[in-house]
């Protein structure tokens, strides 16, 4: 079950982030592209590709063969990537009047901040909107896993509760952040594929699922070993 809800999570933030992938590219044309020569830009968007795949591999295989078709639709439905071209035509625009009508350099800095506060603001909204979709789908199955160990006596009906709203907070954490991963690759290093994007999206939300897993396990650990230890100096 983990393989498959992984393969859920990944599919929301691939999707979530190659959405937003035309405001990331209007990020890079505005600001993004001045902060890293392109070499730096090609290094950082394999090293970033490879570790993502890698994780998608390990934790959610065959994930990526759907990836073409899920993105393919989403590029044609095109969406909320209208905004995202608008604000990045404003940025063009702005910076031809400034050189063919003699707009002042301060004209045209206003119209770039704003064309990157538009573009930021659909990222974020895509993020969102994937956060949402990962805790609803991740608290469902926490629910489920929560309801079925009470059944077989392994959890508490407080210990269940808490299972099922630790997995929905995780899974709309991990899947926002994979969009934003995604979405923050694009708008240093430039334009990408979108089943490039898909990955680095998926791999990011699925990462930080096992992250967020390993630290909760940790701190459960943790409170149970200092409980027992309580109870033992009690008695």
């Amino acid at each position: 079950m983990s393989s498959q809800r992984d393969k859920i999570l990944g599919s929301i933030a691939g999707s979530g982030a190659v959405a937003v992938r035309g405001a990331a590219e209007a990020l890079f044309s505005v600001a993004g592209k001045g902060l890293l020569d392109e070499g730096a830009r090609e290094g950082l968007r394999r090293v970033m590709v490879e570790n993502t795949t890698a994780v998608v591999s390990a934790f959610a295989p065959g994930l990526s063969l759907g990836a073409q078709a899920t993105t393919k639709l989403i590029a044609d439905q095109g969406g909320t990537q209208a905004a995202a071209i608008v604000a990045q035509t404003a940025a063009r625009q702005a910076g031809k009047a400034a050189l063919i009508d003699g707009v002042s350099t301060t004209v045209a800095k206003g119209l770039a901040r704003e064309a990157m506060r538009a573009a930021g603001r659909e990222v974020l909204k895509g993020a969102g909107k994937a956060a949402g979709i990962g805790f609803v789908i991740d608290g469902a199955f926490g629910a489920y896993e929560g309801v079925t160990a009470y059944q077989r006596g392994e959890m508490t009906k407080k210990e269940a509760l808490t299972h099922a709203a630790q997995e929905a907070s995780t899974g709309a954490v991990a899947t926002g952040a994979g969009v934003l991963l995604a979405a923050g690759l694009v708008a240093v290093t430039g334009g990408a594929a979108a089943p490039l994007v898909f990955a680095v999206g998926a791999g990011g939300a699925i990462g930080a699922k096992q992250v967020l897993r390993r630290l909760i396990d940790r701190v459960s650990t943790k409170t149970l070993a200092r409980n027992v230890a309580d109870e033992g100096q009690v008695g």
